[in-house]
């Protein structure tokens, strides 16, 4: 979603259909709010470590759990959007691919299948992007822990970010998503660089804030490089870091991308998959 490891995936073979969702209009402050935590303070890496980090992503938490029940328009939806956005976004800091995060990846499991009971007993109910786009990320986190998560969820994934643009068709990090998903899903299944990269331009072209442009504008980049065009490739990092000077991602881009390695297969590695986890993973938690 916006984070450079949540879309770390194989395409999937299991379409798990869902209804057509409209918008709910949430509160002024969850709109707000969600903005404000998406921001490179947190997400791009310009804290100075992992515990500050996790500091102020707990003083987010606590404020929101202390003004959203008295402004919510729809106390319940919001809850779960936040639950949803704290979890990834702790997941930065906590998430260690050597390991495998077990105890990670069962509390995205649990939040994943939360939110998708929800959506479930709101059938034909309108829902707002956030709560699919968020639904969709979190799956999308879970899901590169193991081939079979990754069979089980993967186009479920890609649909979950197609609704959120049927809700907002100018909807950055949606397209940012779906790009991602596109970047690593074969071409049988709607996958591959130029239809990733298609949905990283449109990205940029609808964004509204200067992180989506930002992270589009990074997406963009790597595109350039994978194709060889080192002057596009080096125009839309230096756009980015125009934006964001203080960011650490575009230091680590320009030093893998001088390894002669791209952003997109960086990622892949660090994304902790696992081809050889077996277990049944399309259970209900």
């Amino acid at each position: 979603m916006r984070d450079f490891k949540l879309g770390m995936v194989l395409a999937g073979l299991l379409f798990i259909a869902s209804p057509l969702f409209c918008s709910e209009h949430i509160s002024d402050y969850a709109e707000q709010k969600i903005v404000e935590i998406l921001t490179p303070y947190v997400v791009l890496g310009l804290q100075e470590d992992s515990q500050t980090a996790l500091q102020k992503i707990d003083a987010w938490e606590a404020e929101v759990a202390q003004t959203l029940p008295t402004v919510a328009n729809d106390l319940e939806q919001e809850q779960l959007i936040f639950q949803s956005l704290f979890l990834m976004e702790r997941r930065h800091y906590l998430f260690d691919p050597v390991t495998k995060s077990p105890e990670l990846y069962a509390k995205l499991k649990a939040q994943f299948k939360k939110n998708e009971r929800w959506l479930s007993a709101h059938q034909g109910e309108k829902v707002n992007k956030w709560m699919i786009l968020f639904t969709g990320d979190l799956t999308s986190c879970y899901m590169v822990r193991s081939l079979a998560a990754t069979i089980g969820y993967g186009m479920h994934v890609k649909r979950l970010y197609e609704q959120a643009l049927e809700v907002d068709r100018d909807f950055a990090y949606a397209y940012i998503n779906l790009g991602v998903w596109r970047q690593y899903a074969p071409g049988i299944f709607g996958g591959g660089e130029k239809k990733a990269a298609d949905s990283y331009i449109k990205a940029f072209a609808c964004a509204r804030t200067d992180t989506e442009k930002y992270i589009a504008s990074l997406y963009i980049s790597q595109y350039y490089f994978t194709i060889d065009d080192a002057q596009q490739c080096e125009a839309y990092l230096a756009l980015a870091e125009d934006l964001f000077p203080e960011s650490k991602e575009i230091p680590l881009i320009r030093k893998i991308n001088s390894r002669g390695v791209s952003l997109f297969q960086f990622n892949r590695e660090q994304s902790g998959f696992d081809e050889n986890h077996d277990e049944e993973e399309t259970d209900e938690a």
